[in-house]
């Protein structure tokens, strides 16, 4: 259970991350002419659907952490490296769905690619920090509520 609750957590972050990616991707291929992208109540559903179901696993991750150990670092390290694990997969799969988009914007300024490149790239660091930070958090919280939970006594 150790090893295969954070590795199950990171396949689901990564499911759930690719997933919007995916249909990030579709709606700005549809856009006409490159043009800027608006946030309709699709988008905005799936980003807010993402994020909860996000929020639960590491939820979950936090209550599995709590039934075998009592130690509060271990669920902030476990979060923090389910997080980095998941950012940087998810973020960088994100990378790849987008690029074409990307690439078109940029090179419709007349800027080179690799501002492009540049641009995705911190948007990945950016995306693992996020990750780590908020994994790591809610995982400690959801550790904390199952373990004080665990410890109430019996009415």
């Amino acid at each position: 259970m150790k090893i295969a609750a954070p590795a199950l957590a990171v396949i689901a972050l990564v499911a759930i991350g690719t997933a919007e990616a995916l249909e990030s991707a579709r709606e700005l291929a549809e856009l006409p002419g490159r043009g800027r992208p608006t946030l309709g109540g699709g988008g905005a559903s799936l980003t807010l659907a993402g994020l909860v179901l996000s929020i639960g696993v590491y939820a979950v991750l936090g209550w599995s952490v709590s039934s075998w150990t009592a130690r509060e670092s271990v669920a902030l390290r476990i979060g923090a490296g389910v997080g980095l694990a998941a950012g940087l997969i998810g973020g960088t799969i994100r990378a790849v769905a987008v690029r074409d988009y990307v690439d078109s914007i940029v090179s419709g300024f007349g800027l080179p690619l690799e501002l492009a490149t540049f641009a995705l790239a911190v948007f990945v660091v950016l995306a693992v920090v996020a990750s780590a930070l908020g994994g790591a958090g809610i995982t400690w919280l959801s550790f904390r509520s199952a373990r004080k939970r665990s410890q109430r006594p019996l009415a």
